[in-house]
């Protein structure tokens, strides 16, 4: 006799069908009643797959006819608060499978953790261990899954310096679509191959049924190699069936990953995040912004948001700091209300020669800082009353460096050679010995001063790590785990220090990263123009208050870098002397958490004063950044429309929000926004930045829900905030 189960969390229903031997996820929504065109078809809530077992008939779909879920019995369930547990066993092969689904206070999500067990005496090779594997998607309603104008699923493309592209899309444009009377062999996939985890896509997206008016999203936490598939699973008689969603960092088919458990050993797979709600794209990031607050960021240890932090590389010093480059760009920091100062890369090289080769032994440059010394800067630093920070890359390795010389086993290897190229060998962080030196790196640099890490990532290793447990895929799965454990260490040592992680700005910025490190960069885009729609769309993706975004004001652009004297010419200061670069800048670095920098030392006292103002005003922003989650008057920008306005708004609850608005080389000079859960009801609507001499008016049309921004110069921006009256 089979049952209906009900785990019901935050307006989310899961609807279990369970018998004595079966606990089969039919759907997951927002009510236990669906009017459904066609019966869901139950399946097991994850996908695993071992060698010399039938993998299914479909090709395309790795978890959509999975055989091998289906023939484990559920040998018990265990329900507490917040949590479910549910075990399966597979009698032939003495697989076991523990399935934790964790519900979020808080937060319409669940936290799903999923592991495989070896009971047997011999050996299993796994070949598939999916994160999730939801049932059940968009089952209601009056219009069929694939009918053009029920689903649309948004999802995000990634580049270095296009971070952040968000595209909706059709499931049938993507590739799902109905081909015959027999069950549906076509799907959407989304994966990413190697380390740079968010390169080609983030690992999440949402599924939005614009009939129902309901969405459905989630998250894999893996810095590894991921995979996403959304299909339709169906059974060859009657006519059951659903839109299932399967996302793993542990599939052979497609990141090539397999790994044997010996007899007692486990694997548990990357941790997954999902869940669904009622309204539409905001509504699923409200959901997923809340959920990264409450269970992923890591916290200070003095509880406070890390520090606004001035760092000398983008649009400055670009890698080449010097004394006498330094000390007046410290002075200019301190004195715009910077509370930290970073000094990047380069610190450690000499003069003449790159920087690039030396990585891996991190000893302070012998002729960059005079009669000072690094240390001498460092102590500057904090006499002015900031933090000192330093740019590391842990990670990597040089040619040139003296840790170049030791054993292959110090570094990651696979063909038999070190992964990467000279300048950037990988250090195996599953050795003892490379955490221990790393950790002495780490502890010498804080007794000299330092409270601030910028660690960078700024290469990939492939698809495969030969030298780390079973090797191929899970030996870079394994990788990544080792190397965040080793920062958890650093972090209980050094409970104070603040980690930044940058992966050429944002080419690892999953949460099983940030789930470790106190910030992430946004991007390493050094034209302040195409930074908002970067903006925009990684806010989605990070925690407003995780997120750095530059404001380089002052700028030193990277074809200049060796002609500062430009900074002070006639031409340059009429180019800024309006001030409006300046607020641009300025307005992108109050969406997030702001990286100051440029050449702020150069800037005129005008510019100055921008500056100084908007840091104060992020300051006093920074705790309801901390609480706020994103929305998108304007809907998501894209990266090359450069004539059009832009818009993010962050907000806490429905009585204030903080709204930046952009106006690029559009040659309307108004654009209207649109707020319809604002309609009917009165907004006082305040310009916060700049709040002199640049008025920017705006209309507040109630009963349409739409505020008119005016704007009189393109490439300009400001601040403002909107309180329900």
């Amino acid at each position: 006799m089979t049952d209906h189960f009900f785990l019901e969390h935050q307006g989310m229903v899961l609807d279990f069908q369970q018998s004595e031997e079966a606990m089969n996820l039919l759907a997951v929504n927002t009510s236990r009643s669906r009017i459904e065109r066609t019966p869901c078809a139950a399946y097991p809530p994850f996908v695993a797959g071992l060698a010399g077992q039938p993998w299914g008939f479909m090709p395309s779909t790795v978890a959509g006819y999975a055989a091998l879920p289906q023939e484990m019995r559920l040998e018990y369930i265990a329900e507490e608060p917040g949590n479910l547990l549910m075990r399966y066993v597979h009698t032939a092969s003495k697989l076991a499978v523990l399935v934790e689904l964790h519900a979020i206070p808080s937060a319409a999500v669940i936290r799903q953790t999923t592991t495989a067990i070896n009971e047997g005496n011999t050996p299993l090779t796994l070949t598939h261990l999916s994160s999730a594997c939801l049932q059940g998607l968009a089952s209601d309603g009056l219009r069929a899954w694939d009918d053009p104008s029920k689903l649309r699923l948004h999802y995000c493309r990634q580049a270095w310096e296009g971070e952040g592209q968000w595209r909706q899309s059709g499931i049938e444009e993507l590739g799902l679509y109905r081909t015959s009377v027999h069950p549906c062999g076509t799907a959407v996939h989304l994966s990413s191959i190697g380390s740079w985890s968010t390169a080609s896509y983030l690992p999440m997206a949402v599924l939005e049924d614009l009939e129902t008016g309901k969405v459905w999203n989630w998250q894999i936490e893996a810095s590894s190699s991921w995979h996403m598939e959304l299909g339709y699973r169906a059974a060859w008689s009657g006519n059951a069936g659903g839109l299932f969603m399967d996302v793993d960092a542990a599939s052979e088919r497609h990141t090539g990953w397999s790994k044997t458990l010996a007899p007692g050993e486990r694997f548990t797979a990357a941790p997954a995040a999902w869940g669904c709600t009622s309204g539409g794209f905001t509504q699923a990031i409200e959901q997923l912004t809340r959920y990264r607050r409450m269970v992923l960021k890591p916290q200070p240890a003095d509880t406070k948001e890390p520090p606004l932090m001035f760092n000398d590389y983008m649009n400055c010093l670009w890698g080449d700091p010097t004394a006498e480059k330094l000390l007046p760009l410290i002075d200019a920091a301190a004195a715009v209300g910077a509370e930290g100062f970073c000094i990047d890369a380069g610190w450690f090289a000499p003069r003449a020669g790159s920087w690039g080769n030396g990585l891996g032994d991190w000893r302070p440059s012998p002729d960059r800082f005079g009669e000072l010394g690094l240390e001498g800067i460092l102590r500057y630093i904090k006499n002015k009353g900031l933090i000192p920070g330093l740019w590391l890359e842990m990670e990597v390795c040089g040619e040139d460096a003296a840790l170049a010389a030791k054993p292959d086993g110090w570094f990651l290897l696979n063909h038999g050679r070190r992964i990467g190229g000279g300048s950037r060998w990988f250090l195996n962080f599953t050795n003892p010995e490379v955490c221990a030196y790393l950790q002495g790196v780490i502890d010498r640099l804080v007794e000299m001063g330092v409270g601030y890490i910028k660690n960078d990532y700024n290469a990939c290793i492939g698809p495969q790590v030969a030298n780390v447990n079973s090797g191929g895929a899970d030996g870079l799965l394994q990788h990544s785990r080792a190397f965040y454990n080793f920062i958890d260490k650093v972090r209980d040592r050094h409970p104070r220090l603040i980690i930044e992680n940058c992966g050429s700005g944002a080419m690892r910025s999953d949460y099983a990263a940030l789930a470790h490190f106190h910030l992430q960069s946004s991007s390493d885009q050094e034209i302040h123009t195409l930074y908002p729609s970067i903006i925009a769309g990684s806010l989605a993706a990070v925690l407003p208050e995780q997120l750095g975004v530059w404001a380089y004001p002052w700028p030193l652009l990277f074809p200049h870098k060796d002609n500062a004297d430009i900074l002070q010419s006639d031409t340059y200061r009429a180019q800024m002397a309006d001030g409006e670069q300046t607020v641009f800048n300025m307005v992108s670095g109050l969406c997030g958490n702001m990286y100051l920098s440029g050449h702020i030392d150069c800037a005129d006292a005008f510019n100055q004063a921008l500056i100084r103002e908007g840091t104060a005003l992020y300051k006093s922003e920074r705790p309801f950044i901390t609480r706020s989650h994103p929305l998108w008057p304007s809907g998501m920008p894209r990266f090359m429309d450069a004539d059009t306005w832009v818009s993010v708004g962050l907000t806490d609850d429905e009585s204030r929000i903080l709204l930046a608005v952009w106006r690029l080389a559009s040659a309307a000079s108004e654009f209207m926004l649109r707020l319809p859960h604002m309609s009917g009801r009165a907004l006082r609507v305040r310009q916060l930045y700049p709040s002199q001499g640049f008025n920017a008016p705006t209309t507040w049309n109630s009963a349409e829900g739409t505020l008119t921004v005016k704007l009189a110069s393109p490439n300009s921006a400001r601040l403002y905030e909107l309180l329900v009256n």
